[in-house]
């Protein structure tokens, strides 16, 4: 609501600014530039809490110098799988207005919304974090700057008691539409839809790091073929950067899907055992500390060796 509540204030002051001026600032549309803004950079990584079994996801942003748009929200999907565990929401909490609020004081009130991983949010300073009615954790800019086009900004962070999963996420430019006057009605309703089609457009889709909740029907052989699901992601994502390496994976999971398949548990154990062995010598924790010739990127590391590990501890 505070992101809605400054675009409002926004786009109140620009209408006091930009009408006398309208036919000198008119872009595509409106009275301000339609900007450019064609793709965006994330980065994540995923940090495990084993005290308190809190999974910490920190997103950097980067917006390219080829934009024209600043980055002014981020929204990643935090859904709840219908056949996931209900995670719990103790100790998550999110920063807003200089007070400490709860994942359910987060809730959208008086909305039907999505029901959604519970999260903590922590952000950059003066930006802020909140949950969104399509099940999504957002992010987005309330005191400072947006993101400049050649700027990069972390700080993002989502506090959960999910595993990671590969999930969708929506970076947005700051853009809105400033109705010049004297249209007509007609010509009021035809902007206003133009004016919906470009703000959609105008969002950047990809994928990233997110928290979900395993299934509460737990079953090994399952949940491993989920696993072998996410590497191929992974490596089409290009979080896996060597084929030879992603083949070597590939063999390891396959082995171990065999050893379940017969029922043999300690050897699927062994091989998985083998298998974050391998992950961990070719990948890296965190992008700030990864030698060169790392073949898996901080992604692949995270959502290959927790889930992995939470598969291990349940054989």
């Amino acid at each position: 609501m505070l992101s809605m509540y400054r675009k409002i204030c926004t786009i109140t002051s620009l209408l006091i600014v930009l009408i006398p001026t309208s036919f000198i600032m008119a872009g595509e549309i409106g009275l301000l530039p339609v900007p450019l803004f064609k793709e965006a950079k994330i980065q994540a990584q995923v940090v495990y809490d084993r005290r308190d079994e809190i999974y910490t996801y920190n997103y950097t942003l980067t917006n390219p110098a080829t934009n024209t748009g600043k980055i002014w929200a981020i929204a990643v999907d935090i859904s709840q799988p219908p056949d996931g565990i209900i995670l719990s929401s103790e100790g998550l909490i999110t920063p807003r207005g200089g007070e400490m609020v709860t994942f359910e004081e987060l809730l959208p009130k008086r909305l039907e919304f999505a029901p959604m991983v519970p999260v903590g949010m922590r952000s950059p300073y003066g930006w802020s974090g909140g949950l969104s009615v399509a099940g999504t954790s957002r992010f987005s800019s309330i005191d400072a700057p947006e993101i400049l086009p050649g700027e990069t900004l972390g700080g993002f962070e989502i506090l959960s008691y999910g595993l990671p999963a590969i999930r969708e996420v929506i970076i947005e430019p700051w853009w809105i539409y400033v109705e010049p006057e004297g249209l007509t009605f007609e010509e009021v309703q035809r902007e206003d839809k133009r004016a919906r089609e470009i703000e959609a457009s105008l969002q950047f889709h990809t994928k990233t790091h997110g928290p979900t909740a395993p299934p509460l029907d737990f079953k090994p052989l399952e949940f491993l073929n989920y696993i072998i699901s996410l590497k191929h992601e992974a490596f089409t994502l290009g979080w896996i950067k060597n084929a030879g390496i992603e083949n070597s994976l590939d063999k390891k999971l396959d082995s171990a899907r065999k050893s379940l398949e017969r029922g043999s548990a300690t050897s699927a154990k062994n091989i998985l055992s083998a298998f974050i062995n391998e992950v961990e010598a070719q990948g890296c924790a965190t992008y700030n500390d990864c030698p060169a010739g790392k073949h898996l990127t901080p992604e692949a590391w995270a959502l290959l060796k927790y889930n992995i590990e939470y598969l291990l501890e349940r054989l």
